[in-house]
């Protein structure tokens, strides 16, 4: 039997523990509070990898493997979808990943039920020329005719969407969002064995860059920076190649970024931590946290969020925009976007701000966050978004 409001099917093709699958499950954790069944359907989770389905299922919420979605070219995928969408009794799909949501725009429509797109992030179709143009076609087509809401992370988002085809009267600008919890608290000897394993040496500023090590991130244009800074400096990455569907490309990226280290002799200021799962320890222990993406989704993506809600002063590029109720200098500093030189000058503004100066940078902007960010907040905007979806289905 289904909740009140029906049961709702979502689509995540990689339920990792990045930046998309996390907003899912924040969103689907609003959408039970509101009394929603909800079937996650998701791809096969790459070995090593954490995984968000054991919090899908602790929320409630039915997982289905569906191996095809990280193979959506599959014509056995969008019939799946379709038959488990009817057999669930589904009133509405929700797509999360750019990869499954065509299909999940599809398997909507040829069931008679709204298709919802969380559009997390800047498009972007990979391979060769002509086939990344046939990708883009293909999904333009689909979002053009099928989507009933675009729920997107920026205006920046918003007008690719629109761009598409979508009508701008079925797009709506809804930040991500992050559980805000109290900043980790470490005892001096902790902190100070945390930084030498980080690689910062005694007089070093010790900043953070977490994320997947990949060209979308941009931790090339951060070595690029950091090799012409003249400061105590040290950056410690936090990431690793990505999933199975890029992992070549991610994989030649993450040793060029290796090489390149060694080209600009930056061996003492960058260390490699490959994944970590105790990130909110790590943020307790720098003095700074520095975001160089080439394009994101969100005009503060939640990395960001984490580190400013941790308290870290903060330096990221302006790759979707600048962000509502953002005030720089006071809740951190921009640089633009694929610039190394303005990159390099705004860790440089960091640095050279006293330590007091820098906390209350922190402060502010962990201030901001709480204000203005909160997942909770935001999920319940976005359950009665998939409300009025619903009503206006019903009343169709």
């Amino acid at each position: 039997m289904t909740g009140a409001g029906g049961r709702l099917v979502m689509t995540v093709r990689l339920p990792d523990r990045t930046g998309a699958a996390k907003m899912a499950l924040g969103f689907a954790q609003a959408l039970r509070a509101a009394g929603h069944e909800l079937t996650l359907v998701h791809g096969a989770v790459p070995a090593g990898v954490p995984s968000i389905l054991p919090d899908f299922a602790a929320i409630g919420a039915r997982t289905v493997l569906e191996p095809r979605l990280g193979r959506p070219w599959d014509p056995r995928l969008v019939p799946a979808l379709t038959a488990l969408v009817r057999g669930d009794g589904g009133r509405c799909v929700i797509g999360v990943n750019q990869r499954d949501r065509a299909p999940a725009l599809l398997a909507a429509a040829r069931a008679g039920v709204p298709g919802v797109l969380m559009v997390q992030n800047q498009h972007h179709f990979w391979g060769p020329r002509p086939l990344a143009a046939l990708k883009r076609r293909g999904y333009r087509t689909v979002v053009a005719r099928a989507t009933t809401l675009a729920v997107c992370t920026s205006t920046v988002v918003q007008d690719e969407m629109t761009a598409f085809g979508v009508p701008p009267e079925r797009t709506v600008v809804l930040p991500n969002g992050i559980a805000v919890r109290p900043p980790v608290e470490l005892a001096a000897a902790e902190r100070a064995r945390l930084r030498a394993e980080l690689g910062a040496t005694e007089g070093d500023v010790l900043l953070l860059n977490v994320g997947r090590l990949d060209p979308q991130k941009g931790q090339d244009l951060l070595l690029e920076a950091l090799a012409g800074l003249d400061a105590p400096v040290h950056v410690a990455l936090v990431g690793s190649a990505g999933d199975s569907v890029a992992a070549r490309r991610t994989a030649e990226y993450e040793a060029a970024l290796h090489r390149r280290v060694r080209e600009l002799d930056l061996g003492h200021t960058v260390t490699f931590l490959g994944w970590r799962d105790d990130v909110p320890r790590l943020l307790a222990a720098v003095d700074g946290y520095v975001h160089t993406a080439r394009w994101e989704g969100p005009a503060l993506p939640l990395a960001v969020m984490e580190a400013m809600a941790a308290g870290c002063p903060t330096v990221f590029t302006d790759c979707s925009g600048r962000p509502p109720v953002f005030e720089e200098p006071r809740h951190g500093l921009l640089a633009r976007s694929g610039d190394p030189a303005s990159i390099r000058q705004r860790i440089a503004d960091l640095l050279a701000l006293p330590p007091s100066d820098r906390a209350a940078m922190g402060a502010e902007g962990a201030a901001l966050i709480r204000a203005h960010y909160r997942v909770e907040d935001l999920g319940r905007t976005f359950a009665g978004l998939i409300d009025d979806v619903l009503a206006r289905a019903g009343r169709g």
